[in-house]
């Protein structure tokens, strides 16, 4: 089974579309936009010293999961020249979750990435802020980048409607 994780709010945007189209039976696709997840906030950093104080809520358990599966792609979108901040807030807690790099490496030898985003003139540091999840590891070309620009693609555009787009796509998980 694969893992498909949106960080779009809009479940029925880009990522959403995305995140359809390149699951196969059998595959799950969660929205973490429906995920409860506790922000690091109001804690000690007990993470830094045992365990992070909301370990075993939803963002926990995402995690965990992602150990269990052949391949885990994160679909990302850019609003105002970041990251959302939904995946963030994932980003965030992964500091509580990866104690060890024997942790790090369940996760990320699975792990593929596809961003979307408007120009990359305007957001040039958008896809190598996604490939640091795999710095100093052996794992290459494992981020896509979808520049909706590119496409002459607007805001609310369907990236989906160009060819070229499904084409990638269809690569890019081969």
């Amino acid at each position: 089974m694969r893992l498909i994780v949106s960080f779009s709010a809009r479940r029925d945007g880009n990522c959403g579309d995305i995140a359809r189209c390149i699951a196969a039976p059998g595959d799950r696709i969660v929205h973490f936009c429906d995920l409860h997840a506790h922000a690091c906030a109001e804690c000690a950093y007990e993470c830094f010293g045992g365990q992070c104080r909301y370990s075993g809520d939803a963002v926990h358990r995402l995690y965990e999961s992602m150990k269990g599966c052949e391949r885990v792609i994160l679909v990302v979108p850019m609003y105002c020249g970041n990251p959302s901040s939904l995946y963030f807030a994932f980003l965030e807690r992964g500091q509580g979750y990866f104690r060890s790099e024997a942790a790090y490496e369940e996760v990320v030898r699975r792990l593929y990435i596809i961003g979307v985003y408007g120009a990359a003139s305007e957001t040039p540091d958008f896809l190598p802020c996604l490939e640091k999840w795999f710095a100093d590891t052996p794992y290459t070309g494992r981020v896509l980048g979808l520049e909706r620009h590119a496409f002459g693609q607007k805001m609310a555009d369907r990236l989906l409607d160009v060819p070229q787009v499904r084409m990638l796509l269809e690569a890019f998980m081969a």
